[in-house]
């Protein structure tokens, strides 16, 4: 029964002092035995990094120094494109998968990164998981695909502004409703910053396990793999 984590963290400028605090949570995160901690997307700032830089290295190191897994967000470069990206570290410490958000949000994914093409469900020790990016929620036809490859924990980190043209309600509800139309545990992780919404949650298909709402923490859930098995056979519906 994995324990999942998720950090809901304040982003800063400065790509250092964000670098620190992405060090701290997964310190936290270890200390409560959690099998993966999840960080909003982008929390290593707009910098735009290569996969193979030091402070994505330092990342890799605490994983394997305190054997947990992590997903993090960051918009990272390559043959000369940046792809607003979340890294899938192990336990060895090694990027087990990069995935490269699809949707990107009008106005404001579309000026600076460039649109990933394709998505897979990851194989770890705990069980399979998929991993989206934000607005790639608002796809429902791509977290299906994931959860009938055998998905049964899919992750969400996201930076989800605060819009005048979208209701809170909307941003609130898209969790739970994830979880139970693909008979998954899905976990969000927003961001703590005033620009958004700092909400995150951790559901299983039937309930919100746990929830975190303004303010910058931690929180944990023991997720039952074999749960996910029974819901599928029960209600058939994926």
């Amino acid at each position: 029964m994995p324990k999942i984590a998720v950090a809901q963290i304040e982003i800063f400028d400065e790509l250092n002092k964000n670098l620190r605090k992405v060090l701290n949570f997964i310190d936290k995160a270890s200390t409560k035995n959690a099998d993966l901690v999840c960080f909003p997307e982008s929390c290593l700032g707009e910098d735009f990094l290569n996969i193979n830089c030091q402070e994505i290295k330092a990342i890799q190191e605490k994983c394997k120094k305190k054997s947990i897994y992590c997903i993090f967000g960051a918009h990272i470069k390559e043959n000369n494109k940046i792809f607003n990206s979340a890294i899938l570290v192990n336990r060895l410490g090694k990027i087990q998968y990069v995935y490269k958000k699809i949707n990107l949000f009008p106005d404001l994914d579309l000026k600076q990164t460039t649109s990933g093409k394709n998505n897979r469900v990851i194989e770890t020790d705990f069980g399979k998981i998929g991993i989206i990016i934000c607005w790639d929620f608002a796809f429902p036809e791509n977290i299906r695909k994931l959860s009938e490859s055998g998905a049964q924990i899919i992750f969400c980190p996201s930076y989800l502004l605060n819009n005048a043209k979208i209701s809170k309600g909307v941003f609130r509800s898209y969790p739970l409703t994830r979880a139970f139309e693909n008979l998954a545990y899905f976990v969000s992780c927003d961001a703590f910053t005033d620009e958004v919404l700092s909400e995150s949650y951790i559901c299983s298909p039937l309930k919100i396990l746990n929830k975190i709402q303004n303010k910058e923490g931690i929180i944990f859930s023991n997720l039952n793999i074999n749960k996910i098995k029974m819901l599928r056979k029960f209600y058939n519906h994926v």
